[in-house]
Parts: C-alpha cells; sequence; structure tokens
C-alpha cells in the first residue's frame, strides 16, 4: 500500500512538472518561408521543425505530412527564424541559422546569427536543431510500441506493452518511460513484469550534465513486489555527433524494496546504493536505432552486494513512423536478500508508432 501511494504522489508530480513546463512555455508565430536546398537540385520553402539524429524535419503547406531529410544531402538552408543548435562539443548556441553549399566537407559552412554575433562551424558538426518557438506540446517526442504471441502447443500467451516520452529543451533533457509485460504457460504460474524510468538531465558546461533518476520495478520472477530507486548523478558526455552518443555517469541512489514474504525473510529492505553506468545512442539514416543502458549498483549499507540492470533496443523503421523493435532486458542481484532467483534475463518484439 505504501509503494502504491508513493509511486501515486510520484507520478503526480511528474504529471504536474509537465504541464507547468507547458503552461509556462511561450507560444510564438512560426515563419513559414524556410528555404531548403538539397544536392540534387530540389528546392522546399516552408517550416524547419529541426534536426535530430541526422534527419533535418521539415515542412511545406503543400505536403500532407513532414518528410524526413538526409543531414549529409542538404546543400543550403535559410531561414528567419531563431532556432537552438547543439554542437558535436555539447555546446549550445541560440539564432538565426544558414547552411551553404560547399565542395569541402571541412568547410565552415554553418552560420549562427546570435545578436551582433556570428559563429561558423562545419554542418557535421551541428548534432541538433530545435525551433525556439515551439509550443511544450510540440516539443515532445515519444513512442508506443505492442506485442503479442501465442503458441496453441502449450497454451503459452505473451504480451508486451511500452511507451516513452521525452521533452528537450536549451538545457534540460526530462525522458520517461514504461512497459508492462504478462507472461502465461499452461502448467506453470503467470509471469508479470512492470518497469518505469525517469531520467532528468540538465546541461552544466559542454561536457557535463547533472542528473536525476528515479525507477520502479516489479519482477514475479525475482519475487519482487516493488523496487523504486532514486537518486542523483553527474553525467559525461563521451561522444557526441548527429548518429551516435555515448555517456558514462557515476552517482549515488537510496534502493527500497519490497519482497513476496518468506518465512525467517524480512520483505521490506532499504539501501544505500553507488551508481556507475553508461548510456549509448546509436541512429543510421532510414535503417535502424539502437539505444542502450547499463547501470551497475555496487550496495553500501549493504557492502559486497551488486546489481546489475541492463536494457538494449534495436529498432527499425518499415514505413513512416512505424518500427519494429527488439529488446533484451537483464536485472541481476548477486545476493539477494530472500530466496529469490538472482536472474530476471528476457527479450520482447513488438511493433511501433513514433511522434
Amino acid at each position: 500500500m505504501r509503494a502504491a501511494i508513493v509511486t501515486g504522489r510520484l507520478c503526480a508530480a511528474l504529471l504536474a512538472a509537465f504541464l507547468a513546463l507547458g503552461l509556462a512555455s511561450p507560444l510564438f508565430a512560426k515563419r513559414k518561408d524556410d528555404v531548403v536546398v538539397m544536392t540534387n537540385g530540389d528546392r522546399f520553402t516552408g517550416e524547419i521543425k529541426g534536426l535530430q539524429q541526422g534527419e533535418l524535419i521539415f515542412k511545406s503547406s503543400y505536403m500532407k505530412d513532414s518528410v524526413r531529410l538526409d543531414w549529409r544531402d542538404v546543400e543550403r538552408v535559410e531561414s528567419k527564424d531563431n532556432f537552438i543548435v547543439e554542437l558535436r562539443n555539447g555546446k549550445r548556441l541560440t539564432g538565426i541559422i544558414e547552411k551553404s553549399a560547399t565542395s569541402e566537407a571541412s568547410a565552415k559552412n554553418f552560420e549562427i546569427v546570435s545578436g551582433k554575433r556570428i559563429i561558423r562551424v562545419g554542418s557535421s558538426d551541428v548534432t541538433l536543431i530545435q525551433q525556439r518557438e515551439e509550443s511544450f506540446w510540440n516539443q515532445l517526442t515519444g513512442s508506443v510500441n505492442y506485442g503479442f504471441s501465442f503458441t496453441s502447443a502449450s497454451s503459452a500467451v505473451s504480451s508486451s506493452l511500452g511507451a516513452d516520452v521525452a521533452y528537450r529543451s536549451s538545457k534540460n533533457l526530462v525522458q520517461l518511460a514504461s512497459t508492462s509485460q504478462f507472461d502465461s504457460q499452461s502448467g506453470s504460474n503467470n509471469a508479470n513484469r512492470f518497469t518505469f524510468d525517469s531520467y532528468y538531465g540538465r546541461s552544466l558546461t559542454n561536457k557535463w550534465i547533472a542528473a536525476g533518476l528515479f525507477s520502479l520495478l516489479k519482477s514475479n520472477q525475482q519475487d519482487l513486489n516493488l523496487r523504486s530507486t532514486s537518486g542523483a548523478a553527474l553525467v559525461r558526455r563521451l561522444v557526441q555527433t548527429d548518429t551516435t552518443s555515448v555517456q558514462a555517469l557515476a552517482g549515488l541512489v537510496d534502493n527500497h524494496e519490497q519482497y513476496e514474504p518468506q518465512p525467517g525473510t524480512k520483505p521490506v529492505h532499504n539501501n544505500a546504493e553507488a551508481l556507475v553506468g553508461v548510456r549509448f545512442v546509436m541512429f543510421r539514416f532510414k535503417t535502424l536505432n539502437i539505444n542502450s543502458q547499463t547501470y551497475l549498483f555496487p550496495g553500501l549499507s549493504d557492502s559486497g552486494r551488486i546489481r546489475i540492470s541492463s536494457q538494449s533496443n534495436l529498432r527499425i523503421e518499415l514505413i513512416r513512423n512505424f518500427y519494429w523493435t527488439f529488446q533484451l532486458y537483464e536485472n541481476y542481484d548477486n545476493r539477494p536478500p530472500v530466496v529469490a532467483p538472482k536472474n530476471d534475463l528476457g527479450t520482447t518484439m513488438s511493433l511501433g508508432w513514433t511522434f
């Protein structure tokens, strides 16, 4: 009951924070006369939505949906609006943008005009472009996926549902993700698994980020009714390009666990733990997206105990905004406080939609 109340309050607080950000975000009229010219001569006039993962997102009045253009094949860009631009070195700038044609790959052909300053960089150094005038709701990105399988021979049913959403501003990043899995097979107990993960990061410098983390895990496989993990960390950007991101983090967390009651054991435990982890993202235009994170939790108040939480996702786009995904997850505990399996390892396959 206590865990459910805490979970409800935290979810309500996160929702309230999103609503507060949304109401506080200014709304401005966006110009519709941005110009994009491709290397093959195609010319578009309309609205630059942004650049992410090597794709320039663009929308014209004569287009039903936004199109995604390979940034490497964009020869020229002109706009009179202000954008937030993130560079390979982690630096963020705000200003009017322009990309000019050049035959040299190393030329500083991308220009950011901020007040009286003009900053010139190579277009390959640009990893993110975001509309400064966008409303809060238009800055949300995310996905929903669902998978189902049935085997008649063993009457086995497997169902999985997942969703994630992210919000990014010039200094802040908020990410929320949740998964729910159900497995049933004739002659065996049902297996249920639920996760909720939240991440907040605020850029301190080009290379350093202050982060807060909160996660929930329920796993029948490990006799775990609910585990909540919350803490803070410092994140270091190791690699940042338009197609690859690698980050390392270290910090401290509080771990609250509630296991299935067992004779002679205490079902509720609280532990202080260290945190060391790696976050990895790789994207290839029109092909695939790999997102992986691995966290190591060495025990502090429970010395000698080590937990590992790992999750990797391979996503392949099938048609526009629809994709197939393969997920591999593992939760390992070298010394559970009750008699329970040390490992919770599994895979899921599903179809999904991005927004």
